[in-house]
């Protein structure tokens, strides 16, 4: 199998630092690889008001993060420069089709995984599918609001998939 492992985006600060959302769906990513080393990963996420408002890409100071812990540039694709999950998924399209991925390791926070598995799997019909839900590092009512928040876009996800 030709797999890739794909962690969505999420937010740092404006000093680049990794939220610990972002930190835990790197983690896992990395733990990940370390079972599938022969993985490729593709990292998403480029510039947003709501994530990352610095001058380089959310994706990089993750991959930054990766190559610390060991991880060589050489396993990394080109990163997607998305703003929203919609993106992450339409501008991996293209890295996944080059370098002819079937098997995708989608890595997300738990609250996330049904509307990314929504999008990522209404994408790519035809590709075998590994989830990866990392915990979120947040209070149960912030859990809660993020939770609400999924449910709320998920009809306008399903929309979105319904055009392409």
């Amino acid at each position: 199998m030709n797999r890739v492992i794909i962690v969505l985006g999420s937010p740092n600060d404006n000093l680049g630092n990794l939220s610990d959302i972002a930190l835990s769906r790197c983690q896992a990513a990395f733990e990940q690889y370390q079972q599938w080393p022969d993985s490729k990963l593709l990292l998403t996420g480029g510039f947003g008001e709501h994530f990352n408002q610095t001058n380089t890409a959310h994706a990089l100071y993750c991959q930054a993060y990766l190559i610390d812990r060991g991880i060589s540039k050489s396993a990394f694709t080109n990163i997607a420069l998305s703003r929203f999950t919609f993106e992450d998924a339409t501008l991996s399209k293209p890295i996944i089709e080059e370098h002819g991925f079937d098997e995708l390791c989608l890595v997300t926070s738990e609250f996330h995984l049904p509307r990314a598995k929504l999008i990522f799997s209404g994408l790519f019909p035809n590709l075998s599918f590994h989830y990866v839900a990392t915990k979120t590092p947040v209070s149960e009512s912030q859990l809660q609001q993020l939770i609400q928040h999924e449910l709320s876009v998920m009809d306008r996800e399903r929309e979105n998939l319904a055009k392409i």
